[in-house]
C-alpha cells in the first residue's frame, strides 16, 4: 500500500464522521451502482475528489465532519446512500437544482453530473439538504421484497384463509411490506413460471419496528422515501406510489391496520411473546427482515439474534418462522434463510432461495422449500 493511501475499515466497523469515507465512496459506487446508475457512479467518483485529497473542498468537508460527528454507520454504503438520497430529494424538489437533470428526470443524463455542479449541491447554505444528511437514514421501501413472507405463507398452507397470520416486519423503515397483500405479484420461479405466494390471506397483524420508523402519511417522509429510490428507475417509483396509497386505504379499510413501533432490533424478541398470544391457536407468526443486518452495531445484531433464537425454540412446530432476506457476499444478491421452531427445543435454519435485491426472479431451492412446508404439516 503506498504512504498516505486511506486504510479500509472492517466490516462491521463503527463509522464516525469522515472516517473511511473515500473508500466507502469508491467501494459503493463498484459494487452497488457501476453498470446499473450511471448518475450515481459519475457523482460517487467525483466526490472522492471533494472530499479527499488535494482539491478537496474543505467547507464541503467541515460540514460533513460536523454533521456526522455524533453519528456511527456500520455499513459501507451508508454515508454513500444517504449523501445520494440527500441530494436526489433536493433535485426533486426544485428543476433548477444544478443535479436536475442527472438525478430527478425519468431518463436521466448522467453527463449533467459534474464537479462543480456537486460543489454547489453540497454548498454548506443548502441548510435542508444538511439537515438530512444530520438526521436521515438511507430507508429503502422496496415492496418486491415482501416475497420474504408471502412465498413462505404459501408454503406454510396459509392461502385461501386455511390459517390466520401475524405479520412482524423488524428493521421496516416504512413498513409497506406489510401491506403487500393488497398488492399484484411480482415474482417469478427459476424456470419463468410465476411463482406461487400466499393468496386470499387471513392476516390479523401487521406490526412493524424501526429505529426511526417512516409515516407514510406524512409529506416529508415519503419525499425521503421516493428519493432513496435510484434516478431513472421508473418502475420502481411506480411500486411505491402505489404501495403509499395501499399504505394510507390500508388504515380505512377492512382487516388489521399496520402499527409502526420506534423500536431497535435488538429489543423486538421481547414484544414477541404478547404478539404470539394475540393470533389464535392455529395462527402462524412470521417475523421477517430485508437487507437490515449490515446496518447494525454488532453487538446489538448479536443479542437480536440470540433473542431470536430463544423465542423461536419456545414456539411449538408449525406456529412460526423467523425470515431473513439478507445480503450475501455476491454484488445485489439475497439470499432468504428461514428459522422455525422443531418442537423439541430447539430450531432449524434453511436457506430457501436466492435472488437480486430487488427481487422479480426467486432462485427457489426445491429440497429446502419443501423440509420448510413440511415443519407447518400436522407430525405424524
Amino acid at each position: 500500500m503506498a504512504p498516505g493511501t486511506p486504510t479500509p475499515l472492517e466490516e462491521g466497523a463503527a463509522r464516525r464522521g469522515i472516517e473511511g469515507f473515500e473508500l466507502d465512496l469508491q467501494r459503493t459506487e463498484e459494487g452497488h451502482f457501476r453498470g446499473r446508475c450511471l448518475p450515481y457512479v459519475r457523482a460517487l467518483t467525483l466526490l472522492r475528489g471533494i472530499v479527499a485529497g488535494p482539491d478537496a473542498v474543505e467547507p464541503i468537508v467541515a460540514n460533513l465532519k460536523r454533521v456526522w460527528q455524533m453519528r456511527t454507520f456500520y455499513a459501507y454504503y451508508d454515508r454513500p446512500f444517504v449523501v445520494l438520497a440527500a441530494l436526489r430529494a433536493e433535485a426533486l424538489a426544485s428543476a433548477q437544482h444544478p443535479l436536475a437533470r442527472a438525478f430527478a428526470t425519468e431518463a436521466p443524463d448522467a453527463l449533467a453530473v459534474t464537479r462543480e455542479g456537486l460543489v454547489q449541491a453540497l454548498s454548506p447554505a443548502r441548510t435542508g439538504l444538511w439537515s438530512s444528511l444530520a438526521t436521515r437514514a438511507p430507508q429503502t421501501n422496496e415492496v418486491s421484497r415482501a416475497v420474504v413472507w408471502k412465498w413462505p405463507a404459501e408454503l406454510a398452507g396459509c392461502s385461501n384463509r386455511a390459517r390466520p397470520i401475524g405479520l412482524v416486519d423488524v428493521g421496516a423503515s416504512g413498513g409497506l411490506n406489510l401491506i403487500a397483500d393488497r398488492l399484484p405479484d411480482l415474482w417469478e420461479g427459476p424456470g419463468g413460471a410465476p411463482l406461487r405466494v400466499g393468496v386470499g390471506l387471513d392476516v390479523r397483524l401487521r406490526v412493524a419496528f424501526d429505529l426511526n420508523p417512516l409515516d407514510f402519511r406524512n409529506d416529508r417522509d415519503v419525499a425521503w422515501a421516493r428519493a432513496c429510490i435510484w434516478p431513472g428507475d421508473v418502475r420502481r417509483v411506480e411500486r411505491f406510489e402505489r404501495a403509499v396509497r395501499e399504505w394510507c386505504a390500508s388504515f380505512t379499510g377492512p382487516g388489521a391496520p399496520p402499527e409502526l413501533h420506534a423500536l431497535n432490533a435488538s429489543l423486538v424478541p421481547g414484544r414477541l411473546p404478547a404478539l404470539f398470544a394475540a393470533l389464535p391457536a392455529n395462527g402462524v407468526l412470521f417475523v421477517y427482515q430485508t437487507v437490515m443486518r449490515e446496518y447494525m452495531d454488532p453487538a446489538k445484531r448479536e443479542r437480536y439474534e440470540d433473542g431470536m433464537r430463544r423465542w423461536l425454540a419456545t414456539v411449538p412446530r408449525g406456529r412460526a418462522a423467523w425470515l431473513e432476506a439478507e445480503v450475501t457476499p455476491h454484488p445485489a444478491t439475497l439470499a432468504l434463510a428461514a428459522h422455525v421452531p422443531d418442537g423439541g427445543g430447539g430450531v432449524r435454519s434453511m436457506t430457501l432461495a436466492l435472488m437480486h435485491v430487488h427481487p422479480g426472479v426467486v432462485d427457489t431451492y426445491a429440497q429446502a422449500a419443501a423440509e420448510f412446508a413440511g415443519c407447518f404439516k400436522p407430525a405424524g
